[in-house]
């Protein structure tokens, strides 16, 4: 496997709001964004619908900071990314969070998708206090041999305050 830097000039892939201090060495940090809160309502998944559980959005306190306590949280990032051609990426959790038991988990960005990132946050030790627009992970970035390019309608035209498949 080859990783390609996003942030570097040999990407076919491109990945909005990189800031000052972002790009790392062999990947670039993806910064919080929206959280919301996963409800406990049924999960309903077969090869002819999805039904989601639902979720109710974090607004920060007075501080600024979002209170989140052990539990899982759909988080969107403030980055949205089009994934070129041969090639894809995953997200990994920055060490920090790993070291104070929280972790992020997010799904494979395949060739041709384009909309936002979104993955899930998992505090699994005590309380987690935290700013929206904290770097919480990296997206890695590597040649691949795309069959066919990503058809479905995840990201799709979505904005950060709207709901999606």
């Amino acid at each position: 496997m080859t990783m390609i830097n996003i942030g570097g000039p040999t990407a076919t892939s491109d990945l909005s709001a990189i800031q000052t201090g972002d790009v790392q060495p062999n990947a670039v940090d993806l910064r919080l964004g929206k959280v919301f809160k996963i409800s406990d309502n049924v999960f309903t998944i077969d090869e002819t619908q999805k039904i989601h559980r639902g979720s109710t959005e974090y607004e920060p306190w007075e501080d600024g900071y979002l209170y989140l306590y052990p539990g899982s949280y759909e988080v969107i990032m403030e980055n949205e990314i089009t994934v070129g051609d041969g090639e894809a990426g995953f997200v990994i959790t920055r060490s920090t969070l790993n070291r104070n038991g929280c972790f992020l988990t997010s799904g494979l960005y395949d060739t041709g998708y384009a909309g936002v990132m979104a993955g899930v946050l998992h505090v699994n030790a005590g309380l987690m206090r935290i700013k929206p627009g904290t770097r919480i992970g990296q997206y890695l970035n590597w040649k691949a041999e795309a069959l066919s390019s990503y058809d479905g309608d995840y990201g799709k035209g979505k904005a950060h305050d709207k709901k999606y498949d």
